[in-house]
Formats: C-alpha cells, sequence, structure tokens
C-alpha cells in the first residue's frame, strides 16, 4: 500500500512538466458505408468553470464522425435506463457504447477490450478497476468519489455532522471494501454505529448547513462538494474520508467509463476508439467541473491546475484512490446489492430517526430482505 500511495505522489510531480495531450485513437479500417454506431450517455448539470457537458459530447462524437466517414448518433439517458440496459433489462437498440454511471459494474453484453484499449495510457488502479477476470470490460474515464466534507476550522465534534443516509453512497460506503458486507447482521452493525457516532436523523441536512447548524457531511459527491463550495462564498472546505465502525476512515472510489456492447466486427474498432474519446472528453470536464481525477495519465496536469483543488487536497485524493483496491463486480453482485438498499432503506431511516429502536431495526431489516427474496447471507433466492 505505501509503495502504491508513494507512486501517487511522484506521478503527481512528474506530470507537471506534460502537457495535455489529445487522446485520439485511430482505428485501422477503412470503414463501410453503413457504420452506424448509437451512444448512450448521460446529461451533467452545467456547473461553473466547465462547459455544458452534453455539448462537449455531441461535438467530439460529431468530429470522430467526420473524421472517419461514419455515422454516430448521440442520445441522452437517465442513469437508471443506462442501468436498466447494463442488467440486461432493457428491450430496445442496444447502443454500441454506452456510459457506466457512477456506479460502474460488468455490464450484460459488454465486450472485452483487452489488446484494443491501451492501458498503459491511463493511471495502473483505473485500468485494474475495469479488469474483470483478466479482461478490460469498459474504457476509464475519470475517478469519482465520496467523502466527508467539512468547514475549515471548525472542531470534530459528531455531534456536528449530519448525513445523507437516503444516498446510495451510504451504504456503499460502509460496506464496501471493509469488514462488514452486505448481509443483514452487518447492515444493523453500521446502522447501529452511525447512529451512536451522529446522533438521530434530521430530516434537512442540506438545510442544516446552509443555516451553520453542522459542520460536516457524509458521504458527499463531487457534484454536492462543488455546491457546498459555492454556497459557502470563498469559505474553505475540507474534503476527508469516511469514518467507519472499523476507525479505518476512507474515501470510496469508483471508476465511471464507457462500456462497449458493439458485437458486429466490422463497428467493433470505431466504437472502442469512440469510447476512448469520449472517456477523454469526460474525464477532463470532471477534473475542471467537479474535481475528479481524470484516468489518463496525460491528464493529470489538467487536475492539478483545474481541479480547485489545493495540492494538499490533490495528494490526499491520488493517494486514497492509489491505496483503495476497488475494483468493478458484475452485474448478479449489483444487482443483489441494489436490491438490497431498496428493501432497507425505509427501516434503516426509521431507526435512524428514532421511530424504531435496534430489535425492530434488526426485525425490519431482515423482513425487508425475505420480502424482496433476498437472504442475509448474500445469496439470492431462486
Amino acid at each position: 500500500m505505501k509503495i502504491r500511495a508513494a507512486a501517487a505522489v511522484v506521478l503527481i510531480v512528474a506530470m507537471l512538466g506534460c502537457g495535455c495531450q489529445e487522446h485520439a485513437p485511430l482505428p485501422s479500417k477503412t470503414p463501410s458505408d453503413d457504420v452506424r454506431i448509437l451512444v448512450w450517455d448521460a446529461k451533467e448539470p452545467h456547473l461553473p468553470g466547465a462547459s455544458p457537458y452534453s455539448e462537449l459530447a455531441c461535438r467530439v462524437a460529431e468530429h470522430y464522425a467526420q473524421q472517419f466517414g461514419i455515422a454516430v448518433e448521440v442520445q441522452f439517458k437517465t442513469r437508471q435506463e443506462m442501468e436498466s440496459l447494463l442488467l440486461g433489462e432493457y428491450q430496445g437498440e442496444v447502443p454500441s457504447v454506452v456510459f457506466s454511471t457512477e456506479w460502474p459494474f460488468v455490464g450484460a453484453g459488454a465486450q472485452d477490450l483487452t489488446g484494443l484499449v491501451p492501458t498503459d495510457d491511463y493511471l495502473e488502479p483505473a485500468a485494474s478497476f475495469w479488469t474483470y477476470d483478466d479482461r478490460l470490460m469498459g474504457v476509464p474515464s475519470y475517478v469519482h468519489w465520496l467523502c466527508t466534507a467539512k468547514r475549515a476550522g471548525t472542531d470534530n465534534s459528531s455531534g456536528m455532522t449530519g448525513y445523507l443516509s437516503g444516498s446510495p453512497g451510504f451504504l456503499h460506503s460502509g460496506l464496501d471494501y471493509g469488514s462488514l458486507d452486505w448481509t443483514g447482521e452487518d447492515i444493523c452493525t453500521y446502522a447501529e454505529w452511525v447512529r451512536q457516532t451522529y446522533g438521530l436523523r434530521s430530516q434537512a441536512v442540506l438545510d442544516l448547513w446552509r443555516q451553520n447548524r453542522i459542520e460536516a457531511i457524509f458521504p458527499v459527491t463531487p457534484h454536492l462538494f462543488k455546491w457546498m463550495k459555492l454556497s459557502e462564498n470563498g469559505g474553505e472546505i475540507h474534503l476527508l474520508p469516511i469514518d467507519n465502525p472499523e476507525g479505518t476512515p476512507r474515501f470510496y472510489f469508483s471508476v465511471p467509463g464507457y462500456v462497449v456492447m458493439e458485437a458486429d466486427e466490422e463497428i467493433l474498432e470505431f466504437a472502442v476508439g469512440l469510447a476512448q474519446v469520449l472517456a477523454a472528453a469526460r474525464g477532463r470536464w470532471a477534473a475542471r467541473a467537479i474535481g475528479c481525477i481524470p484516468a489518463l495519465r496525460s491528464d493529470i496536469p489538467l487536475f492539478d491546475v483545474e481541479s480547485g483543488f489545493t495540492r494538499e487536497q490533490r495528494v490526499l485524493l491520488m493517494t486514497g484512490f492509489f491505496d483503495s483496491d476497488a475494483r468493478i463486480s458484475d452485474r448478479t453482485a449489483h444487482g443483489h446489492k441494489i436490491r438490497i438498499c431498496q428493501a432497507v432503506v425505509e427501516v434503516i431511516e426509521e431507526y435512524l430517526s428514532g421511530e424504531a429502536d435496534r430489535d425492530q431495526l434488526e426485525q425490519g431489516i431482515h423482513a425487508a430482505l425475505k420480502s424482496h427474496t433476498i437472504q442475509s447471507t448474500g445469496e439470492e433466492t431462486k
């Protein structure tokens, strides 16, 4: 772990002397007249310091189409639609390329990109994130993080910390990559720890933040962190690892990217090339707009200059990512976690709001899992 963390710091320093290179893979084939690539992508809110992402994506796709004389269509879908597609639940025309959302997994129909994408161009843990059973299952775009956001100059009183228990990141940040797992017992353990450590849940955490009645919030996404910084009118906000029952605070990382679903060998190379330029463009947008680490090694200087973070904050994120061992999961495991979150969120919030005690929490969790045909051992009921 220390070696990887040191490598992260060395990389930041080494890349300061590099420019942001254009990353434009060139398919070697001459396209036929009927090459058409359909892309599903996600819109992003327009944020200060960056162009609207939808316009950027369309320009990138248009340039790529003109460069190779092919047809490219970009459709903007909801994250729920893209997740449904990747879970194999969608009925309709399947796109050649699809954005993974911020919760990537090995999607149904995802093509093996091993040998088609130069992994050495990417940060090693970003490429490793997308490697499943020794196969590269997507093109890394940027490093998405969850953190605790805290006003500078305030104390560390847990009573002044709010938590977003309805956020997908609430359970993920507590149950992934640690000693706890997605079982009924461990979910109860985590919820109990949160209540004992931070107190009862508030209905309006962001309102309390605006009113200066709390000094920290978790789990905070890059988009929310940006909003919090803007709302402070120049006040400094620290980003910190998220605490947990083990006493080993850590950031939560994922690596959104682009999944290639095109199975036609005549089109595959062009779909892979487009996935790479879209991933690069989104990675640069994410660095500028929301302070995320771009997956391309050559774009680290952009993160250094335009993320809005201090060197200390950048090193903290980069070191945390290199130490995280974050990995993509398959769609069965991902779908299982989705169903668990949907099943238990109401029960957890009743407990965290003080409407239920520990015994009622445990009973409610196991009843919720059973009613959703999920066994608390982590196995799906056949």
